[in-house]
Protein backbone atom coordinates (compact mmCIF):
# COMPACT_ATOMS: atom_id res chain seq x y z
CA UNK A 1 0.00 0.00 0.00
CA UNK A 2 1.39 3.38 -1.01
CA UNK A 3 1.06 6.17 1.51
CA UNK A 4 0.44 9.54 -0.11
CA UNK A 5 1.47 12.49 2.05
CA UNK A 6 -0.85 15.43 1.85
CA UNK A 7 0.91 18.51 0.58
CA UNK A 8 0.84 21.52 2.88
CA UNK A 9 -1.14 24.53 1.67
CA UNK A 10 0.91 26.98 -0.37
CA UNK A 11 0.47 29.76 2.19
CA UNK A 12 1.77 27.55 4.99
CA UNK A 13 4.76 26.48 2.89
CA UNK A 14 5.50 30.10 2.09
CA UNK A 15 5.46 31.07 5.77
CA UNK A 16 7.83 28.20 6.61
CA UNK A 17 10.18 29.26 3.81
CA UNK A 18 10.27 32.87 5.05
CA UNK A 19 10.88 31.77 8.65
CA UNK A 20 13.68 29.46 7.56
CA UNK A 21 15.27 32.24 5.47
CA UNK A 22 15.17 34.68 8.38
CA UNK A 23 16.83 32.15 10.69
CA UNK A 24 19.49 31.14 8.18
CA UNK A 25 20.32 34.76 7.34
CA UNK A 26 20.40 35.92 10.95
CA UNK A 27 22.57 33.04 12.15
CA UNK A 28 25.11 33.71 9.41
CA UNK A 29 25.33 37.38 10.39
CA UNK A 30 25.47 36.61 14.12
CA UNK A 31 28.34 34.17 13.53
CA UNK A 32 30.34 36.84 11.68
CA UNK A 33 29.58 39.92 13.76
CA UNK A 34 28.20 38.79 17.12
CA UNK A 35 24.61 38.90 18.31
CA UNK A 36 24.94 42.23 20.14
CA UNK A 37 26.38 43.98 17.08
CA UNK A 38 23.56 43.06 14.69
CA UNK A 39 20.22 44.87 14.47
CA UNK A 40 16.87 43.52 13.33
CA UNK A 41 17.01 46.07 10.50
CA UNK A 42 20.26 44.50 9.29
CA UNK A 43 18.76 41.01 9.36
CA UNK A 44 15.66 42.21 7.51
CA UNK A 45 17.76 43.86 4.82
CA UNK A 46 19.97 40.81 4.29
CA UNK A 47 16.99 38.41 4.32
CA UNK A 48 15.13 40.67 1.86
CA UNK A 49 12.06 40.98 4.07
CA UNK A 50 10.45 43.85 5.93
CA UNK A 51 11.33 44.49 9.56
CA UNK A 52 7.67 43.93 10.42
CA UNK A 53 7.84 40.51 8.77
CA UNK A 54 10.57 39.44 11.18
CA UNK A 55 8.45 40.57 14.12
CA UNK A 56 5.60 38.44 12.77
CA UNK A 57 7.76 35.41 13.52
CA UNK A 58 10.08 36.51 16.34
CA UNK A 59 9.66 39.07 19.13
CA UNK A 60 13.42 39.69 19.48
CA UNK A 61 16.62 38.77 17.68
CA UNK A 62 17.43 36.48 20.63
CA UNK A 63 14.28 34.53 19.75
CA UNK A 64 15.85 33.81 16.36
CA UNK A 65 18.90 32.41 18.12
CA UNK A 66 16.78 30.19 20.35
CA UNK A 67 14.70 28.95 17.40
CA UNK A 68 17.90 27.96 15.61
CA UNK A 69 19.54 26.38 18.65
CA UNK A 70 16.40 24.52 19.72
CA UNK A 71 15.92 23.04 16.25
CA UNK A 72 19.62 22.23 15.98
CA UNK A 73 19.80 20.68 19.45
CA UNK A 74 16.67 18.62 18.85
CA UNK A 75 18.06 17.14 15.64
CA UNK A 76 21.58 16.57 16.95
CA UNK A 77 20.54 15.15 20.32
CA UNK A 78 18.17 12.70 18.61
CA UNK A 79 20.82 11.65 16.10
CA UNK A 80 23.52 11.26 18.75
CA UNK A 81 21.13 9.18 20.82
CA UNK A 82 20.36 6.93 17.85
CA UNK A 83 24.06 6.48 17.09
CA UNK A 84 24.98 5.46 20.64
CA UNK A 85 22.03 3.94 22.49
CA UNK A 86 21.94 0.56 20.75
CA UNK A 87 25.68 -0.11 20.82
CA UNK A 88 26.81 -2.79 23.22
CA UNK A 89 29.40 -0.69 25.01
CA UNK A 90 30.07 0.23 28.59
CA UNK A 91 28.82 3.35 30.36
CA UNK A 92 32.02 5.32 29.85
CA UNK A 93 32.29 4.55 26.15
CA UNK A 94 28.61 5.26 25.55
CA UNK A 95 28.62 8.70 27.23
CA UNK A 96 31.92 9.65 25.59
CA UNK A 97 30.52 8.76 22.17
CA UNK A 98 27.27 10.59 22.90
CA UNK A 99 29.14 13.87 23.41
CA UNK A 100 31.71 13.18 20.69
CA UNK A 101 28.98 12.65 18.10
CA UNK A 102 27.38 15.95 19.06
CA UNK A 103 30.65 17.81 18.55
CA UNK A 104 31.07 16.10 15.19
CA UNK A 105 27.55 16.97 14.08
CA UNK A 106 27.93 20.58 15.28
CA UNK A 107 31.32 21.14 13.70
CA UNK A 108 29.98 23.12 10.73
CA UNK A 109 28.21 25.40 13.24
CA UNK A 110 31.39 26.00 15.25
CA UNK A 111 31.68 29.75 14.53
CA UNK A 112 28.12 30.42 15.59
CA UNK A 113 28.40 28.20 18.68
CA UNK A 114 31.39 30.27 19.80
CA UNK A 115 29.45 33.52 19.40
CA UNK A 116 26.37 32.09 21.11
CA UNK A 117 28.31 30.82 24.12
CA UNK A 118 30.16 34.12 24.44
CA UNK A 119 26.88 36.03 24.52
CA UNK A 120 25.36 33.50 26.91
CA UNK A 121 28.15 33.93 29.45
CA UNK A 122 28.24 37.73 29.06
CA UNK A 123 24.45 38.22 29.19
CA UNK A 124 23.30 35.30 31.33
CA UNK A 125 20.33 37.11 32.88
CA UNK A 126 18.92 38.10 29.48
CA UNK A 127 19.56 34.68 27.99
CA UNK A 128 18.19 32.64 30.92
CA UNK A 129 14.58 32.41 29.62
CA UNK A 130 15.89 31.19 26.27
CA UNK A 131 18.20 28.66 27.91
CA UNK A 132 15.28 27.29 29.90
CA UNK A 133 13.32 26.91 26.66
CA UNK A 134 16.21 25.02 25.04
CA UNK A 135 16.17 22.41 27.78
CA UNK A 136 12.92 21.10 26.27
CA UNK A 137 14.99 19.88 23.31
CA UNK A 138 17.95 18.68 25.37
CA UNK A 139 16.38 16.78 28.27
CA UNK A 140 14.23 14.06 26.58
CA UNK A 141 17.12 12.38 24.68
CA UNK A 142 19.24 12.43 27.85
CA UNK A 143 16.46 10.87 29.87
CA UNK A 144 16.07 8.15 27.21
CA UNK A 145 19.82 7.51 27.14
CA UNK A 146 20.26 7.11 30.89
CA UNK A 147 17.08 5.07 31.24
CA UNK A 148 18.33 2.70 28.53
CA UNK A 149 21.73 2.44 30.22
CA UNK A 150 19.99 1.55 33.45
CA UNK A 151 17.77 -1.06 31.78
CA UNK A 152 20.82 -2.66 30.14
CA UNK A 153 22.62 -2.93 33.47
CA UNK A 154 25.32 -0.43 32.55
CA UNK A 155 24.16 2.11 35.14
CA UNK A 156 23.41 1.40 38.78
CA UNK A 157 19.68 1.33 39.48
CA UNK A 158 20.00 3.24 42.75
CA UNK A 159 21.27 6.38 40.98
CA UNK A 160 18.70 9.19 40.90
CA UNK A 161 18.43 10.30 37.27
CA UNK A 162 16.84 13.60 38.29
CA UNK A 163 20.11 14.47 40.04
CA UNK A 164 22.43 12.74 37.59
CA UNK A 165 21.23 14.47 34.40
CA UNK A 166 21.90 18.08 35.55
CA UNK A 167 25.42 17.05 36.57
CA UNK A 168 26.02 15.47 33.17
CA UNK A 169 24.66 18.56 31.43
CA UNK A 170 27.04 20.77 33.43
CA UNK A 171 30.00 18.64 32.33
CA UNK A 172 28.72 18.74 28.75
CA UNK A 173 28.41 22.55 28.86
CA UNK A 174 31.98 22.91 30.10
CA UNK A 175 33.25 20.63 27.36
CA UNK A 176 31.23 22.55 24.78
CA UNK A 177 32.79 25.81 25.94
CA UNK A 178 36.25 24.26 25.61
CA UNK A 179 35.35 22.91 22.16
CA UNK A 180 34.12 26.35 21.06
CA UNK A 181 37.23 28.15 22.32
CA UNK A 182 39.78 25.63 21.07
CA UNK A 183 38.62 25.12 17.50
CA UNK A 184 39.74 22.37 15.12
CA UNK A 185 41.33 19.85 15.32
CA UNK A 186 40.02 19.75 18.94
CA UNK A 187 42.81 17.56 20.36
CA UNK A 188 42.61 19.21 23.78
CA UNK A 189 38.84 18.84 23.91
CA UNK A 190 39.09 15.14 23.07
CA UNK A 191 41.63 14.55 25.85
CA UNK A 192 39.55 16.39 28.46
CA UNK A 193 36.37 14.68 27.27
CA UNK A 194 37.81 11.23 27.88
CA UNK A 195 39.20 12.18 31.29
CA UNK A 196 36.06 13.93 32.53
CA UNK A 197 33.74 11.13 31.48
CA UNK A 198 36.05 8.56 33.05
CA UNK A 199 35.91 10.41 36.37
CA UNK A 200 32.16 11.00 36.04
CA UNK A 201 31.48 7.30 35.51
CA UNK A 202 33.50 6.10 38.48
CA UNK A 203 30.93 4.94 41.01
CA UNK A 204 28.07 4.96 38.49
CA UNK A 205 28.87 1.72 36.75
CA UNK A 206 27.22 -1.43 37.96
CA UNK A 207 29.65 -3.49 40.02
CA UNK A 208 29.79 -7.26 39.83
CA UNK A 209 26.97 -9.51 38.57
Amino acid sequence: MTVVRKKKPRRERKKEEIRARIIETAIGIFARHGIANVTVDHVADMADVGKGTIYNYFETKEDIVVAHMAELESKIQAKALKLTIHKNKGLRETLTEFIRYQFLLKRKHHDFARVFLGQMFLRTAQFMPYLVEMQKAIDPPLESLFQKLRENGRLRKDVDLAQLIPVFKTIHLGLTALWAVEGPPFHGTEMVLEQEIRLFCEGLERKGG
